[in-house]
């Protein structure tokens, strides 16, 4: 079977369609499968891409390195590409991909596709023709109204005044016409702001049309609809969508990055009798419309009891926690499985009938438990590096692993393949204590579901509930197994040297760095100590003051002794971007302040002058550091066009670096681009945010100056005592060669859009992630076995 994913597209979606081109070649690549990507531009320009393009960077990056690196495909050679595919899997969220354009095109040339047809597509994507056309046929809908760019504001304002008054809505809904992912929506609460925000939407170029409807009261939902071997669809059970704060809306930040702000119900808190109502009318819409293979539909649970369905997605995302793998696995089916299911639907059409060739686990398979979680305000994004580190191996015929999350209490509960899949950490625990109704309900939603997908009833002892140890038992039971631990952790006791110092204690073989260098490497101000006392002109760490709530700092001292009135703020120990802010002022210091020491969980956007987006921040939190703020050079992608201004000489960039036997090797630099003074949290570990460019242009860094970077990196990870790996973050002087140590990360990131594995694809031979996170594993023993034979020859003599 060989597959064409075609991914990208011209819409702010296109990181989002990355990724889920990657979850295709994930999952189905080991049924023995051959996927073939192709990347579409912004001008809609497709590209043959390697298996190892696909898995590296942002859409930035790809616009700008295909626009100069590689030759578009003719529209003529495009289509002779998908022809030598057995079957194209369209994986473009939002506009060409989702609006029937693409579909078009094939169903024009005859190519079988995976999804709806163009006619759906084109009638769906559309919010307000699909709502006039689901109102003409009898279907419950909100009522809307449609403005249009070409409309002046006074124009606007007073349709929408007439619009609101006519229908009594005193809180709105704005949002593009055409798009997904909630880019764009926003709330109002009159004519006027909802005149601004659809003026907003216009100029942020996300459409020329922006619908208005009533602000909904009800329970927001979501259902994935399959396409049985019959050809009839059937909705799986519903996810219900709840959301903090009055005015939330379910945006893009909330779908793509974990957030406490949100939580996912699957099952949700319906009536089974409201469940199947909403399974039955989603189904009848799959056909109202002429669905194929799979579609995921949103709608509203009204407070009156009515289903009201408002947005319709031909092509559902699919990153590693979608929607259409958590309500998949509510039925029993993997990742692979249910992609597998949808591709086989639309080859059944085709009159394909693919051959399988799964690989098969060794049966030496090296245990692992694949640990996540913890107290520190790092936790959600230790789950996105757990369940990738976890799904990934999965794959491995030398690896078997098995999911762990540390609770905040201390226990460790290892985790069914669905429970894994949840958004937050919080959520992960709710369904732990509440998986004896949870399994309750599955079991009586579940069977009828299976039966009409045609599927066998799930085995008797499938693992359906997750199982509370304490994290000592769980040390135990991996020493009697002699099973290896991934921590997937990161911040507080997981990264401090406290974890490993236990699992030293217990002999156990985990990834990264010991206790000793855990710890050294954990504490920003005793890391820039060891690198300074390097005393390597070319390599440095920047000064710093450390101090204790208990004991602040004035701000002009401060800024005397630190010969800057720009200053840096973070915690002293802890990272991922938690707690580091820009500070200008006496004034915003005390804001800064009094956010933690009221242990307000976010510092909202605005407080400080150069802080555009939320910044999370650690709940708990005895030192913290100031320095100088680095001002970097202007660097960014335009009209795929790199553009580049040159300041201080000052970039930032991000190494990796692995260890094995003492012996250090630097992996390529990558330069980081942030939209505001500090890295966010979206642009390091969000999939299609920000900019990480690796290599780096060598209009910015020099190949001798990249080779510069890379000894000073061994040099630092070496006095660290850097072992397995790491992931160092630099200032580099494109004018003086000098290097600035940031931080070492001895438990960098593992999530899917991370950099560490552009860095592991840029090696030669290239390592595609999996290989990557095999190696880790290997170091890690290696580790292990090193320390055992050192112990033998100390007690021998």
């Amino acid at each position: 079977m060989r597959i064409a994913v075609i991914c990208g597209g011209p819409s702010a979606e296109r990181g989002i369609s990355l990724n889920s081109a990657r979850s295709v070649m994930d999952h189905l690549t080991p049924l023995g499968w051959e996927i073939v990507p192709f990347y579409c531009d912004m001008q809609k320009n497709f590209y043959r891409l390697s298996p190892s393009q696909l898995y590296s960077n942002t859409p930035s990056d790809f616009d700008y390195k295909l626009a100069h690196a590689a030759k578009p495909l003719t529209p003529d050679e495009f289509i002779k590409e998908c022809k030598t595919a057995d079957i194209v899997f369209p994986a473009i969220h939002g506009a060409f991909g989702e609006d029937g354009e693409l579909q078009e095109l094939l169903e024009k040339h005859k190519i079988p596709f995976v999804g709806s047809p163009s006619k759906a597509c084109h009638l769906m994507f559309d919010k307000s023709r699909a709502n006039s056309h689901l109102a003409q046929h009898g279907f419950d809908t909100l009522p809307h109204c449609v403005v249009n760019a070409g409309e002046s504001d006074t124009e606007i304002k007073k349709k929408l005044a007439a619009f609101l008054a006519e229908n009594q809505i005193k809180k709105a809904v704005v949002k593009p016409t055409n798009g997904g992912s909630s880019l764009g929506v926003a709330t109002a609460k009159n004519a006027v702001e909802a005149t601004q925000k659809a003026r907003q939407i216009f100029d942020q170029k996300r459409g020329d049309g922006a619908m208005v409807e009533p602000f909904c009261e009800g329970q927001e939902f979501t259902v994935l609809v399959l396409e049985n071997p019959q050809g009839k669809p059937v909705a799986l059970i519903p996810t219900e969508i709840e959301l903090s704060g009055d005015d939330a809306i379910f945006g893009y930040r909330h779908k793509y990055l974990p957030t406490c702000h949100v939580a996912y119900h699957c099952p949700p808190r319906f009536s089974d009798a409201i469940i199947k109502g909403i399974q039955e009318s989603a189904e009848a819409l799959f056909t109202f419309f002429g669905m194929r293979d799979f579609a995921r539909l949103d709608g509203w649970l009204m407070k009156d009891g009515r289903v009201v369905f408002s947005d319709f997605n031909p092509i559902s995302g699919m990153e590693q926690n979608s929607h259409l793998f958590i309500q998949g696995a509510r039925l029993g089916f993997t990742h692979g499985e249910i992609l597998r299911y949808i591709v086989t639907r639309a080859a059944q059409r085709a009159k394909l009938n693919p051959q399988e060739k799964p690989p098969t686990k060794q049966r030496d398979a090296q245990q692992v438990r694949v640990l996540f979680g913890g107290k520190t305000a790092e936790r959600q994004v230790s789950l996105m590096s757990g369940t990738n580190v976890w799904l990934k191996l999965l794959h491995s015929p030398t690896v078997a692993p098995v999911p762990y999350i540390w609770a905040l209490d201390g226990a460790v509960w290892q985790l069914p393949y669905g429970y894994t899949l949840n958004h937050t950490c919080e959520e992960i625990l709710f369904h732990c204590a509440e998986a004896t109704a949870i399994t309750a309900r599955l079991n009586v939603l579940v069977p009828p579901l299976r039966q009409h997908l045609g599927l066998p009833p799930l085995p008797a002892n499938a693992d359906l509930m997750p199982r509370r140890i304490s994290i000592d038992e769980f040390c135990a039971e991996a020493q009697k197994e002699n099973a290896f631990i991934f921590l997937g952790l990161h911040g507080g006791e997981g990264e401090d040297g406290t974890m490993q110092a236990k699992l030293d204690g217990y002999g156990i073989a985990y990834n990264g760095a010991g206790p000793v260098s855990s710890r050294l490497c954990m504490d920003k101000d005793e890391t820039g100590k060891v690198i300074r006392a390097l005393n390597d002109p070319l390599l440095t760490s920047a000064p710093k003051i450390s101090f204790s709530l208990a004991k602040l700092p004035q701000w002009d001292e401060a800024c005397k002794t630190l010969g800057s009135n720009d200053l840096l703020i973070k915690p002293k120990a802890d990272g991922c971007s938690a707690g580091v802010v820009r500070l200008q002022s006496a004034d915003e210091l005390a804001v800064y302040l009094k956010a933690l020491v009221a242990h307000e969980p976010v510092l909202l956007p605005g407080k400080i002058k150069h802080m555009h987006h939320a910044v999370e921040l650690p709940q708990k939190i005895d030192e913290l550091l100031l320095e100088p703020f680095i001002v970097t050079d202007d660097i960014h992608v335009e009209d795929r066009e790199l553009v580049y201004r040159q300041n201080t000489g000052w970039v930032e960039l991000t190494v990796g670096v692995t260890e094995q036997s003492g012996s250090y090797h630097s992996l390529t630099p990558s330069i980081t681009v942030a939209q505001d003074a500090v890295l966010s949290l979206e642009e390091k570990f969000q999939g299609g945010t920000g900019i990480n460019m690796t290599p780096p242009p060598e209009s910015i860094v020099k190949p001798e100056q990249i080779a510069l970077i890379k000894q000073k990196i061994e040099i630092a990870a070496k006095a660290l005592g850097i072992e397995g790996y790491s992931r160092i973050d630099i200032f580099f002087n494109v004018k003086t060669n000098q290097t600035i140590i940031i931080e070492a990360n001895t438990l960098p990131a593992l999530t899917a859009s991370t950099v560490i594995f552009h860095q592991a694809l840029a090696e030669q031979p290239p390592m595609i992630p999996r290989v990557f996170l095999e190696k880790l594993v290997a170091l890690g023993l290696e580790r292990k076995s090193h320390k055992q034979l050192s112990k033998s020859y100390k007690k021998a003599n």
